[in-house]
């Protein structure tokens, strides 16, 4: 429940802190005097958005603490999951959320002191508090408002998330279908153009390497006549048919000539030895030299038809815009494209399937929420009738109609339209709210519901603000007692400007204007016994509070 309040800076609230009990607390003051600040200020605190006009004139930020306790399990396992610490003092869990606005439009949050999000804010606060406006018989005219108010009762949050989710998915899937339908036409002229352009490629039929082959082997074929020239001339020198020309034939004299000289001075014979080995070794290559020149062909037509070939490959790579090497990789890239392309119809027909699993599962949720709508509607409508016979309706009925309705497909909510629809006379027919009820009989019937359906999900707080507008005498007395009945059960706070709903309260807190100085502020007073009877008094009409209405005051109070 929230036990604390701290404002600083907001609205018309210089520095305020509050401190709340159990039970039902009321919240009573004159007209323009602030009594909804408290609830701005705490949707502040659980994620409402955030205006530099709400804060105080002449500040550069305003501040909202909410402290509470007596969290449930959902809250603290919500923290958790989270990650964010809290105190489990002597078994006393407490939760804070602080927020701090400032006049640049920049906004923190935080939660038990860890920085966190908006969005984080706002899910914690549907676990922490539920708040029932004064304009809530207003939204119950709303179809949409219907099926929230019947699913809330029902507890369908878990369904809910689950057909929403089911929802979104087969909406993608369908939007995938409809980006590969639209870009049908587009796709067949791509492809028609890479069937024409692969055309070229296919029958080139290049493969890995061979450009650097086709390369080599024409330098070698270009230069035959060259090669088999400088080669026969190698030769020649190096054993040739001349002995004076022969290089081979010198060395060996040279050895000849080094073997009489080692016969005189043995320590020539390694020089002589050197020069036999070097004098081998060319007798050698000029043998290899002779075989590798009688290999050597001349063949025109080869040559012709290499270049002819990379001269092909070179037109079509400037035709691609790419350099010859990168060609077979410009290829195989487009005819990977093209599979891509032509894939599109297995495509269209494995997101057809998708989409018809997506409807399934769709409708299956669907069928799951009619049932426990269905159900939940023959409970809320009992509970309803009965409450708003007590405030004064004695004849009046609610009945909810749960239709579903597959025209139209299945919605985020499924496939329901549910109406409210009342008779206000015995023997009447049934109508929708908007037709047949007037604006205090809708009053009576929206905080009738709001009381049948309070705290159905286990909320720790419960928030009514003015909700018993349109409503008076005895009628408003009965709100009271039903306000505080509930309040026994769970928090309630409650604004209101009925002195028979403000005597029911466990706990009255007053909120009016002050002046200081040249500044306007409200002013947060929580009011013992004495000062209650005054301000019923007050509420109970008159500029000027007599004996009379003191009494009636002292007498109304619980």
């Amino acid at each position: 429940m929230l036990s604390n309040l701290f404002i600083r800076n907001f609205v018309l609230v210089k520095e305020s802190e509050i401190t709340f009990d159990s039970g039902c607390t009321v919240l009573t003051g004159e007209t323009g005097a602030g009594k909804s600040i408290i609830f701005d200020a705490l949707g502040l605190a659980l994620g409402n958005r955030a205006e530099n006009r709400l804060i105080r004139h002449g500040e550069e930020q305003a501040e909202i603490v909410a402290s509470f306790t007596e969290l449930t399990t959902e809250i603290t396992e919500w923290l958790q999951e989270q990650e964010i610490s809290f105190d489990n003092t002597n078994g006393s869990t407490e939760l804070i959320l602080r927020r701090v606005i400032r006049r640049d439009g920049r906004s923190r949050a935080f939660i038990n002191a860890t920085p966190t999000t908006i969005q984080s804010l706002r899910e914690l606060a549907k676990m922490l508090i539920d708040i029932q406006g004064q304009h809530a018989h207003q939204r119950l005219l709303q179809r949409n408002e219907q099926l929230r108010l019947l699913d809330s009762y029902a507890d369908n949050s878990t369904q809910l998330t689950e057909m929403e989710s089911n929802y979104t998915n087969w909406n993608i899937l369908l939007q995938q279908q409809n980006a590969l339908r639209k870009s049908e036409s587009e796709r067949k002229d791509r492809v028609e153009l890479l069937n024409f352009q692969l055309q070229e490629l296919e029958q080139l039929g290049l493969r890995d390497g061979e450009i650097a082959e086709l390369e080599e082997e024409q330098k070698l074929l270009s230069g035959g006549e060259q090669l088999i020239e400088h080669g026969d001339n190698a030769f020649k020198l190096l054993n040739g048919d001349s002995e004076e020309q022969s290089s081979v034939q010198q060395l060996y004299r040279a050895v000849a000539q080094l073997e009489s000289l080692e016969q005189i001075d043995p320590e020539t014979k390694s020089l002589r030895e050197n020069l036999l080995e070097v004098t081998l070794q060319a007798e050698e290559i000029g043998n290899e030299l002779r075989d590798h020149i009688a290999n050597y062909t001349l063949d025109p037509e080869r040559l012709q038809w290499l270049n002819e070939r990379l001269t092909t490959i070179s037109d079509l790579a400037r035709k691609h815009l790419c350099s010859s090497s990168e060609l077979l990789q410009r290829q195989r890239k487009m005819e990977s494209e093209r599979g891509k392309l032509q894939s599109t119809d297995q495509q269209l027909e494995k997101i057809a399937q998708e989409i018809k699993s997506a409807e399934k599962s769709c409708y299956k949720v669907a069928e799951k929420l009619h049932k426990r709508r269905s159900a939940a509607a023959i409970k809320l409508e009992a509970e309803v009738s009965a409450e708003i016979k007590t405030l004064g309706m004695e004849e009046g009925e609610l009945r909810i109609t749960v239709n579903t309705v597959t025209e139209n497909g299945f919605r985020s909510t499924g496939t329901d339209e549910v109406n409210f629809i009342v008779r206000t006379n015995r023997g009447d027919e049934f109508h929708p709210l908007a037709k047949s009820a007037s604006g205090g009989e809708l009053s009576r019937i929206s905080l009738a519901i709001q009381i049948a359906s309070a705290n159905q999900g286990e909320t720790p707080t419960l928030i009514f603000d003015e909700v018993d507008s349109g409503v008076g005498g005895a009628i408003a007395e009965m709100v009271g007692e039903k306000l505080r009945r509930l309040g026994e059960k769970t928090q309630i706070l409650c604004v209101t400007h009925l002195p028979q709903v403000a005597s029911q309260g466990h706990h009255h807190f007053k909120i009016d204007k002050q002046s200081e100085g040249d500044e306007t502020i409200s002013a947060i007073t929580s009011l013992n016994t004495t000062q209650r009877v005054d301000e019923i008094a007050r509420m109970l009409g008159g500029v000027s509070i007599t004996k009379q209405s003191r009494a009636h005051a002292q007498e109304m109070l619980v």
